[in-house]
């Protein structure tokens, strides 16, 4: 049984919940009382309805309970779940209702983070965490639509590669100091990931064998806080084969400066603690670039690494496997371009097989022409 009644002054919707719990809403005009009442039967009887009092809890409420069931995930995605939360979505919309948020209020609040200098990759990730949090409040039914479905997201520029010669990368490897060369020399050969490079362990390198064996990756949770775990993707696991020179430069460098032990970092600092990105951009890579005048990243040596196995003729699905791609579309989405010396040996490849089959098909005409005379 479902009614509208004035009641005070004011208008009272009651109705039936699904589970038949007797439910009311107060309105202050009739049209609104009454067109409340039609939207809830119809999601009633759609099996749409939502408990109109899950809709009026805030954000900063929504937030807890999206990190709480966060637990599954991991510690890294946890923590910048909860860096975004606090630090930029709750300050401007944690008194707000998930059930009143404006998609042009988001909208504004982006471009607000744009105009302020924050980089677009930076605004685009509290985009994708709200987002995130208001689709899980959906799935748990106490939400029915998202607003950021409704917000166009700054648009991210895709950085551009810097791709070394041999001998930039040459040098800048022996810009760095002797405890710090063979950890650039064996990035540029191998292409292993930071994460994983830093985290690598004796027991992972054989330098007779030539091989390097990538497991897991050690990650920086916080101030003399770290996480070793699984790669990157399932791909990553992977073994990679070294040159015989890099697995020189490594066999010296492990007698001076590895941890000891098969469990002892094999990069460590003069502490022998790991090493630390920020700390090793400013002391180590950015003096050695600055010298050389290149404007690379660290990250950039993996680039580096994939440029180098194109131009040796790897097919890609070899650099796929020793870069710990999670498929062969990663590969070729960001390294497609330095391929079009395949397309060109297709063609000459297609060239050669029309030449010969066209060769074979006129000695073919001729022979018969012959045999029947």
């Amino acid at each position: 049984m479902a009614n509208v009644e004035k009641r005070s002054g004011n208008y009272r919707v009651r109705y039936d919940d699904p589970c038949g719990r007797r439910r009311s809403e107060t309105f202050a005009r009739k049209g609104d009382a009454e067109r409340f009442l039609r939207e809830t039967r119809v999601a009633i009887d759609n099996a749409r309805w939502l408990d109109p009092s899950d809709e009026k809890i805030t954000l900063a409420e929504c937030a807890d309970d999206f990190m709480s069931l966060a637990r599954r995930l991991s510690p890294t995605t946890q923590q910048t779940y909860r860096r975004d939360l606090d630090k930029y979505i709750l300050p401007r919309f944690g008194a707000y209702t998930i059930g009143r948020l404006p998609s042009d209020e988001i909208e504004n609040w982006l471009m607000d983070e744009v105009e302020s200098g924050t980089a677009p990759s930076s605004v685009h990730r509290h985009y994708r965490t709200l987002r995130r949090m208001l689709q899980v409040a959906i799935e748990k039914e106490k939400l029915l639509l998202n607003p950021c479905d409704r917000v166009t997201p700054p648009r991210v520029p895709r950085g551009e590669m810097v791709f070394l010669s041999w001998n930039e990368a040459i040098n800048l490897a022996e810009a760095h100091s002797e405890r710090y060369r063979a950890l650039v020399y064996l990035a540029i050969d191998s292409g292993m990931r930071w994460g994983e490079l830093i985290g690598l362990r004796r027991a992972n390198v054989d330098v007779q064998r030539h091989k390097v064996r990538v497991t897991d990756q050690l990650i920086r949770m916080g101030a003399g806080e770290w996480l070793r775990k699984e790669p990157k993707t399932s791909g990553s696991v992977r073994s990679v084969t070294i040159s015989e020179f890099t697995a020189t430069v490594l066999t010296d460098h492990l007698s001076h400066f590895a941890g000891p032990g098969s469990d002892g970092l094999v990069f460590a600092n003069q502490a022998g603690h790991p090493l630390i990105s920020s700390s090793f951009l400013t002391h180590h890579i950015k003096p050695a670039r600055d010298s050389l005048g290149l404007p690379c990243r660290f990250h950039d040596l993996r680039h580096k690494s994939v440029a180098l196995a194109i131009a040796s003729g790897a097919p890609p699905k070899a650099i796929q496997a020793r870069m710990g791609h999670s498929s062969i579309n990663v590969t070729l989405d960001r390294y497609g371009h330095l391929f079009p010396e395949l397309d060109e040996a297709i063609a000459t490849s297609f060239g050669e097989k029309f030449v010969t089959a066209h060769a074979n098909r006129s000695n073919n005409i001729v022979h018969v022409a012959f045999g029947d005379t």
